[in-house]
């Protein structure tokens, strides 16, 4: 490994508390949406903190492209053939 690399990596393990979270509080705004029962329908939850990168799950605001219905359908398309499972429309 070179010296670059090595430096890289340090400074990444030192870092990388402040950008990801753990896989546990990943699943936490999954959870919140599927067992809450406030949640609402159309609402999206993720992490709450900096940037919404980490932290715990609130409802925060989903981008644009989701609410792109065509993109919508062609996600639900692949799902579809990906997994063999077709939903009457």
């Amino acid at each position: 490994m070179s010296r670059q690399s090595a430096l890289f990596r340090a400074a990444f393990t030192l870092v990388r508390p402040l950008l990801i979270q753990s896989p546990e509080m990943g699943a936490l705004p999954t959870l919140r949406a599927a067992t809450d029962p406030a949640v609402l329908g159309g609402q999206y939850y993720g992490p709450g903190g900096l940037a919404e990168s980490r932290g715990h799950p609130k409802a925060v605001t989903s981008s644009a492209r989701s609410h792109d219905t065509s993109d919508q359908r062609r996600l639900w398309a692949i799902s579809e053939e990906l997994t063999g499972v077709v939903f009457p429309v």
